[in-house]
């Protein structure tokens, strides 16, 4: 086996440090923004879920679109590069004007610059490593622990900022995060000569219908973010047209690819089961923590966001256990084995939600709860997500024709965007009433509705086991089928 084939590429620290500071900005948005909304807005809790679930929607499912131009007319580094200047722009409005419609108009901004960002920063990791690689998946999985080293970053350091100083400056410091992250990128983009998929060629008419499809991208994010009843019509308009991609891109595909797509299908479904209920550590989490948990442990400040922060260094924790194990030879499929991680992840995420359920269900006295009862939940839902989101990347690249891996990116970040949106819905089972502001009220009430809540989980994972055996079977006869399609067809073999 050559080299490349046993070491990770260089610019692998590239891709871990411009992702470890876009992952910055854009949290110190995400974990803020439910608080911000309560404690400087006065918001009701139904708005402050649909805004926070929609514009967390927002910022997966318009990958779709960034794939789409990097795969037609950008290039990857491009769509990089114009995504982290209109992120920039966007947090720095956001640190400077305070008001509904400027929140707003930046949140779409936002969306949109994010959208142009991760899918092609993804895909641009998985070219760099030979296609049958065994050291692909425990490359995302090195980059995944730089997208959890700036989830710490932008779930502390902001928090802080906000205590002593203001929102403003916090918000502030997320465009200066950006600013750093491309710098570090367009060095390595030089210095390592990293290469898009597909070489880029100049055409005007092809930047100009980039740049509407850019505005209308923001549009549109603005007028869903403005709009919350508009949101129920968009994201199912836009889960029908990710199946009809799904559908005509099987009929377009020889019997080997069409199954391996269909994987990428069901894989993005159990993916939506799994991220509306771990967001909703940025809804019905962060407003319980805040209103019955302690704010501080063994005398030190602990406010809700510093919760994501013990889930992100649990991920690197666990991280660097899972990406210095021994690869073994297998004759499992790779999609099979990604579907098995996908369906762990989704028991311990269950063992999550009855942990936080038995604790709120065992402590009704008029106290507020320890913030060590919810670290332990905390570190079983950064298992779970190690165990989904990193093996889902590695899974597109490898499952994927290599024309369309960066729109099936962007597809299974559609998969997350779909995922927000029900956590805006499942988190409206966990909202408050005016009249509910006592301790003994607030902790009732809570352990409610994290019950009903997790009965829907419980349920959800019969459904993850069912479709976990739906890839076996989809999978259990590629061998023959590989060996029996006529030449040139499978060109794109990935197993």
């Amino acid at each position: 086996m050559s080299e490349v084939q046993t070491k990770h590429p260089a610019s692998l620290r590239i891709f871990f440090a411009t992702e470890m500071w876009e992952r910055y900005g854009f949290y110190v948005v995400q974990t803020l923004l439910a608080l911000y909304l309560a404690q400087h807005f006065n918001w009701n809790d139904k708005d402050i879920y649909a805004l926070v679930g929609s514009f967390t929607a927002l910022t997966y499912v318009s990958p779709v679109v960034g794939g789409f131009l990097a795969d037609r007319f950008l290039g990857q580094k491009r769509s990089i590069l114009i995504g982290g200047v209109i992120l920039f722009i966007f947090y720095l409005i956001l640190g400077l004007v305070a008001s509904d419609d400027i929140l707003i108009l930046s949140l779409a901004g936002i969306a949109v610059g994010t959208g142009l960002f991760k899918p092609n920063i993804s895909s641009l990791l998985g070219n760099e490593y030979p296609e049958n690689s065994p050291k692909r998946e425990s490359g995302f999985t090195i980059f995944y622990m730089g997208i959890t080293s700036g989830i710490i970053l932008g779930c502390t350091f902001p928090s802080y900022l906000v205590h002593y100083f203001n929102w403003s400056l916090s918000f502030t410091s997320a465009a200066l995060g950006m600013l750093i992250g491309l710098a570090v990128f367009i060095v390595g983009v030089y210095r390592y000569g990293i290469k898009d998929y597909n070489p880029f060629n100049y055409q005007f008419i092809k930047i100009i219908q980039a740049v509407i499809a850019i505005l209308f991208l923001w549009g549109g994010s603005f007028c869903i973010l403005h709009y919350t009843a508009l949101a129920d019509f968009a994201f199912i308009g836009i889960v029908l047209i990710s199946g009809a991609y799904f559908l005509h891109s099987i009929r377009q595909e020889s019997q080997l690819e069409a199954r391996k797509t269909s994987v990428i299908a069901i894989l993005c479904i159990i993916s939506i089961i799994f991220w509306a209920f771990y967001f909703q550590m940025f809804l019905s989490f962060t407003l319980f923590l805040s209103r019955v948990v302690e704010q501080t442990l063994f005398n030190l400040r602990f406010p809700p966001p510093y919760y994501v922060s013990a889930q992100s260094i649990g991920a690197i924790i666990f991280g660097i256990f899972l990406s210095r194990r021994k690869n073994y030879s297998t004759k499992t499929p790779q999609g099979v084995q990604s579907s098995n991680k996908f369906l762990l992840s989704m028991f311990f995420m269950t063992a999550a939600f009855l942990l936080i359920t038995l604790i709120c269900r065992f402590n009704p006295g008029p106290n507020l709860l320890s913030p060590l009862y919810f670290i332990p939940a905390y570190l079983l839902i950064s298992l779970a997500e190690l165990l989904l989101y990193p093996v889902g990347l590695s899974a597109v690249t490898v499952l994927s024709s290599r024309n369309k891996v960066s729109t099936m990116m962007g597809v299974f970040f559609v998969s997350l965007g779909v995922g927000g949106f029900l956590s805006g819905k499942l988190a409206e089972i966990a909202a408050i009433s005016p009249e509910q502001t006592s301790t003994i009220a607030l902790k009732a009430h809570y352990a409610t509705a994290f019950s009903h809540i997790t009965y829907i989980l419980i349920a959800s994972l019969f459904v993850c086991i069912l479709l976990n055996r739906l890839v076996k079977y989809l999978l259990s006869t590629e061998s023959s089928i590989d060996h029996n399609s006529a030449p040139g067809l499978n060109e794109n073999k990935a197993y």
